[in-house]
């Protein structure tokens, strides 16, 4: 990871803002950012585009894979799962 991205989160974080990492399509990815702070992500390792009627099912479906899990390893090969099925 660059160290920019170090600096932009923490610069982020400095503004009192939530960080926002788009287009994370691997599970190290995450993994990296989680560690670094990043408070959220999206790209395809979370979900492909879906049409707007499709969003409530699958956040639902992701939310029987996930359960109660605090780990980020866990969650990143939940959202695995769930990519492959979009």
């Amino acid at each position: 990871m660059p160290a920019s991205s170090v600096l932009t989160i923490e610069l982020g974080h400095n503004l009192g803002l939530k960080v926002v990492a788009e287009g994370v399509e691997e599970a190290d990815t995450l993994l990296m950012l989680r560690a670094l702070g990043c408070d959220y992500a999206q790209g395809y390792l979370i979900s492909r585009p879906l049409a707007a009627d499709a969003v409530r099912g699958y956040v639902r479906e992701a939310n029987e894979i996930l359960g109660e899990a605090d780990s980020t390893l866990i969650q990143a090969r939940a959202l695995k799962i769930l990519s492959n099925r979009s």
